[in-house]
Formats: C-alpha cells, sequence, structure tokens
C-alpha cells in the first residue's frame, strides 16, 4: 500500500495477501506531510519477516493510533525529518529465544537486529505514547538528532528497550523499559549485554530523565565500543535497580552526570570503569550484592551527596594492572556522601592518588575508609 496523501485507514486486520512480496512494506509512505491515522488497524506480519511501515527520506510524516505486530521490524524510518509517532502498537516483532551474545559486539549494527520501532538518520521528531514491549530492541535511535522519545512502554525486550548508536542531543524521558534481559547461560549474572537503555558510540549530550529500567540485563548501559566514547550525557532520576548486573553502567567515556537515580539491589549500584570528568551525585545506592559505586581506571570524578548504604563496599576505586589500558586511578573528590551499613568498607583505595574526602558521614561501616598501595609507590 503506497501512501501519498493523508490518510484514515479503515479499522480491521491487514496482511500480506498471498501474492504480496515479503520483502516490501505493507505500507510505504511516499510523501511529505502525511498524517497516516491508522484509526485502531492492525497490521500482522503473521511470519516475523518483512517490514510493517516504512518511510523513506520523508518530512513532516505522523503515523498514530495503530497496532504493528508479527513483523522482523514493525516501524523504519529512515533519511527523514519532524516525523512523529504517537499512540502505537508495536510490539510482539522479532524477538528470538536464547540468542546469546551477538556476533557485532565490538562492531554495532546499524542495521540492528529487529524489533519494533527503529529510525535511521532522523532529526527533530517526537516517539510519544507508544507500546513496544516483547521485541527484540523496543526502539533503535541510529545516528539521529534532537528526537524526543517520550512516555513509551519498551519493556520485556530480549535485547534492548531504548538503544541509541550515534545519536546526540536527544530526549529520552519517562519511559518504561522494564525486564529488558536475555540469559546466555555461562554463569548466573550472564545477561549478554542486554539492558533498559543502551548507548554506544559517540552518542553525545543527550538527557536520560525520569526513565524506568527495573530488572534488565543493566538498567542503564553505556557500551564503549572499541573505546568509543559517549560523553556529556546527563541521566537523572530513572531507576536502574533490581539488575543481575549493574544497575548503571558506563564505560571509557568522558564528562557524564548520574543524579538522583535509584541504583539498588543489583550486582553493583554504578560500575563506571575508565571513566573521566564524571559526576554521582545525590543518587540512592543501596543493598547491591557487590558495590555500590565501583570504578577502576577513573580520573578527575566526583562523587557526592549519595546515599551510600548497605552495599559490599561503598565506593571501591582502583588500578590495577590491566590488557585494555594503563589510565590512572587519580583525582577523585568524595564528598558529603552517607557511607552505612558496609560489609566491608565505606571507601576502599587501591593505588588510587588523589582522593579528595570531605564532609562524608559514616554509620555502622565493618571499616569506614581503607587505602592501599599494592603496584604503585603511595
Amino acid at each position: 500500500m503506497k501512501i501519498t496523501e493523508s490518510t484514515i485507514l479503515t479499522p480491521g486486520r491487514y496482511t500480506r495477501a498471498g501474492n504480496h512480496n515479503p520483502e516490501l512494506p505493507i505500507i510505504e509512505v511516499e510523501a511529505d506531510g502525511v498524517v497516516l491515522d491508522m484509526a485502531g488497524a492492525v497490521l500482522d506480519g503473521e511470519d516475523f519477516s518483512g517490514v510493517g511501515i516504512l518511510v523513506r527520506g520523508r518530512s513532516d510524516v505522523t503515523i498514530r493510533n495503530g497496532m504493528i505486530r508479527g513483523f522482523y521490524q514493525g516501524l523504519q524510518i529512515e533519511n527523514c525529518q519532524r516525523v512523529t509517532i504517537e499512540n502505537c502498537v508495536v510490539s510482539d516483532n522479532h524477538n528470538p529465544v536464547d540468542a546469546g551474545w551477538l556476533a557485532d559486539t565490538a562492531n554495532p549494527s546499524e542495521d540492528g537486529f529487529g524489533g519494533g520501532i527503529h529510525l535511521s538518520h532522523v532529526t527533530d521528531s517526537l516517539i510519544e505514547g507508544n507500546t513496544t514491549t516483547n521485541n527484540f530492541n523496543g526502539l533503535d535511535l541510529v545516528r539521529c538528532e534532537r528526537v524526543t522519545v517520550r512516555g513509551n512502554d519498551a519493556s520485556n525486550s530480549g535485547n534492548v528497550g531504548l538503544h541509541l548508536l550515534a545519536s546526540c542531543d536527544n530526549i529520552i524521558e519517562d519511559n518504561r523499559a522494564d525486564h529488558c534481559i536475555r540469559f546466555a547461560g555461562r554463569f548466573w549474572n550472564d545477561t549478554a549485554d542486554s539492558a533498559g537503555i543502551l548507548l554506544e558510540e559517540f552518542s553525545h549530550r543527550n538527557r536520560i530523565v525520569g526513565n524506568s529500567l527495573r530488572s534488565g540485563g543493566d538498567g542503564f548501559f553505556i557500551r564503549a565500543n572499541n573505546r568509543h566514547p559517549s560523553n556529556d550525557n546527563f541521566i537523572a532520576r530513572n531507576d536502574g535497580s533490581f539488575s543481575p548486573n549493574n544497575a548503571f553502567e558506563a564505560t571509557f567515556s568522558d564528562g557524564n552526570v548520574f543524579e538522583g537515580n535509584q541504583a539498588s539491589f543489583s550486582n553493583y549500584g554504578f560500575w563506571l570503569g575508565y571513566s573521566r570528568n564524571t559526576t554521582v551525585r545525590d543518587n540512592r545506592v543501596i543493598s547491591n550484592r557487590t558495590d555500590g559505586v565501583a570504578i577502576e581506571h577513573g580520573c578527575n570524578n566526583t562523587i557526592e551527596a549519595n546515599e551510600i548504604r548497605g552495599n559490599l563496599c561503598g565506593v571501591r576505586l582502583w588500578w590495577s594492572p590491566s590488557p585494555i589500558g594503563d589510565d590512572p586511578s587519580e583525582n577523585y573528590a568524595v564528598r558529603e556522601n552517607t557511607f552505612s551499613k558496609s560489609r566491608q568498607y565505606g571507601v576502599h583505595c587501591l593505588d588510587t592518588r588523589n582522593v579528595e574526602m570531605s564532609s562524608n558521614r559514616f554509620n555502622n561501616n565493618s571499616q569506614d575508609f581503607r587505602q592501599v598501595w599494592e603496584y604503585l609507590k603511595g
């Protein structure tokens, strides 16, 4: 079906007819300025192949009020600007069982792995009030800028709920991406890098605010493939709790701010290896199996005004010989935090230089503070 003008679909179920090429979308928008109101219509791919709706090289397109299910990719938007997708259900598309680890962990696939909504090279757009549950990826933003993703539910994704790859200056707020997890089976917490929200490779200056990311492989994850960073993101008032791995993870990146998040009941609250110029402020980091905040080879980081309670170690900072990089561990401000009921230490520093400790409160820790020099001279 080719759409060249604003259209209201007749409610009903639309499938590929027997003579329809499965490589072609059921609907393709082929003009600018089109409003496609699906009016409750259902596009059913039936066999998890192909694309439900395709929009390519268009401007000022709106798609609303429909259900898209049973495709490899429910909705695909490419090289567009000012697109709105609202009040759609793009659920129950490609979501393979027992996928294990993906082959391109080191080199992310811009084509994605199928699922709900996939945006590529899209700018100045709005994705609001949609349900994209039970897909492999709920929503992908690839090389997108100034897209607002608000009030969507991408829960129960087999890989990632909300995924940004080389995407900058976007707003991701008030979404739900709970239970985005799959187990690869090598050990109890091997969840194959699944996550509620994943940022990859040069995804800078995004605003990630007020999202529910509970019970994911990680809640929130910045994955620096090939040490390609994602910098200067603002990650605030999200809940990444109940992860078997990390409520929040960010690696090899610079200038990120984690503020007012819930990072509890996970293996680690924050795992921030090789982070630089990063701020961890006013978070609740409670009852994690291992450490509240763990940073290896970090530099120029600030940890302040957090409630850190009931972890193995409240904050752990360290340097050790590593085959992936010899960055120092140095120049920390640890201030105005409350450390309580740590089972080992409130703060533990291994071969870490220049740690400013000020105005912290220590209550009922096995030991409040320890600094150890094992490989380096103090």
